[in-house]
């Protein structure tokens, strides 16, 4: 009997460190402190860039951390003065989590700096 709740301690230990390793995941694809774009690059974040011409958007999309539900790509929605306006914790049609709407990427692929000077063209 002292066994079976050694091994499920052992088991409750192992769910608990895979749901906090899931939270910790999961809060680096918030957006950082400086919601700007520039924050994004300057706290170092990974991703692709798009932008939509028509729209007047950049879209910033983050590939999935590891973690043990399954999550698409995060997408990120600026405006032309670099401001975010929309993210969405995957591109699934789930609306955003500043505006009640999904965040559907589009646009030409972009580098960073074809994105800094798309914003300066305003």
């Amino acid at each position: 009997m002292k066994r079976f709740f050694q091994v499920l301690l052992v088991l409750a230990a192992v769910a608990l460190g895979a749901l906090a390793w899931d939270v910790v995941q999961l809060r680096r694809l918030r957006p950082p402190d400086d919601r700007t774009f520039e924050g994004f690059v300057r706290d170092g974040r990974r991703g692709s860039l798009l932008i939509d011409r028509g729209a007047d958007r950049l879209y910033w999309t983050a590939p999935p951390h590891r973690t043990i539900a399954r999550y698409s790509d995060h997408v990120y929605e600026f405006d032309r003065s670099g401001q975010l306006v929309n993210w969405t914790p995957g591109a699934d049609e789930l609306k955003g989590m500043i505006l009640d709407r999904p965040v559907r990427r589009s646009g030409q692929p972009a580098t960073v700096d074809e994105a800094r000077a798309w914003m300066r063209l305003r």
